[in-house]
């Protein structure tokens, strides 16, 4: 039997809980659903955030990480958007939480605002495009412009790319694949 797990959430170890916890909950409005102390793991503390009503936890912050340990092994921390809308208000919100190094890009297949938390965690915030080509693919994406500014622009380079799927082929293209 083919068995195909779906990941559907994240744990990281952090240094200050309740910072982290206030981050992730106003810039990504996450909310707490759960908090308490992990015994298995020496009391550390424990906080549980998600952003979907049917979803427990898409988040979780454990306390305790020692700050000697260096730069975070995480490389992202991704979340999924429904519109150019929502993610330039995610780009706002990391400013005004102070995050310095904010880059958007546009992969063709997606538009990607990519920052850390305070505590050096990569993260990325998306929408998925209408379009399909193969990554890495990625140029500057300028969050100033309209929609339909970004979409027309968008359009343009993708479909001169020798991979370019419209987004429902590439789905039939994955699901050949799975089998």
């Amino acid at each position: 039997m083919l068995i195909r797990p779906q990941l559907r959430h994240l744990g990281i170890y952090v240094n200050d809980i309740e910072r982290m916890e206030r981050f992730y909950s106003s810039v990504f409005g996450l909310a707490v659903s759960d908090r308490g102390v992990v015994a298995r793991l020496g009391n550390r503390p424990i906080v549980f955030l998600s952003a979907a009503p049917d979803a427990h936890h898409q988040l979780v912050l454990i306390g305790g990480r020692d700050p000697a340990a260096g730069p975070s092994v995480v490389n992202q921390i991704s979340f999924q958007l429904e519109s150019l809308a929502e993610l330039r208000e995610i780009h706002a919100r990391l400013k005004r939480a102070g995050v310095e190094t904010i880059t958007p890009i546009d992969h063709g297949n997606a538009w990607s605002v990519y920052s850390a938390d305070p505590e050096g965690n990569g993260l990325e915030a998306y929408v998925d495009s209408p379009w399909h080509v193969a990554q890495p693919h990625g140029r500057p994406l300028d969050l100033s412009k309209s929609d339909e500014e970004i979409r027309a622009a968008t359009e343009a380079v993708v479909r001169k790319d020798a991979t370019f799927l419209d987004r429902p082929q590439w789905i039939g293209e994955m699901k050949k694949r799975l089998g």
